[in-house]
């Protein structure tokens, strides 16, 4: 299933992070309250700045981790990093569409805790809800 992405168009004619289809779970990059499109490889920094222009934000790096809509999990992905969450306060970021951009919320660890929260807050608002793990905030000047 398809869905509209409003977030950062890069990289171009890539899946939108609330599309279950694809097998990989990919990351996200999170910047000036949206989304990137899902990246399936760690860029060189020439791309991910021409991409994602510094100023004055925090650059957060995701993988996604699970899908859930109306309260029900979509999809889970197999984790492919290895590194990143170890020591953040909230490891886990819960990403929501807005009829006007997104939301980004912390959550905590254990990971279980994290997707019950994107549970629950699905079946709240009766629209997905992407759990993603973080692994990494960029002071991105």
């Amino acid at each position: 299933m398809k869905s509209k992405h409003h977030g950062l168009d890069w990289p171009t004619g890539a899946d939108d992070p609330f599309d279950p289809s694809e097998d990989r779970s990919g990351l996200v990059y999170w910047a000036r309250g949206l989304p990137s499109r899902v990246v399936h490889r760690r860029p060189e920094a020439a791309e991910l700045y021409a991409a994602i222009p510094p100023g004055y934000t925090t650059l957060t790096v995701m993988e996604r981790l699970a899908l859930y809509r109306s309260g029900d999990q979509v999809r889970l992905w197999a984790q492919r990093e290895t590194a990143g969450g170890k020591g953040m306060l909230q490891p886990y970021q819960l990403l929501l569409p807005t009829g006007e951009g997104y939301l980004r919320l912390g959550a905590s660890w254990p990971e279980r805790f994290a997707l019950a929260d994107a549970e629950r807050l699905s079946s709240h608002t009766g629209g997905p809800v992407l759990a993603c793990r973080a692994l990494d905030h960029l002071d991105w000047h």
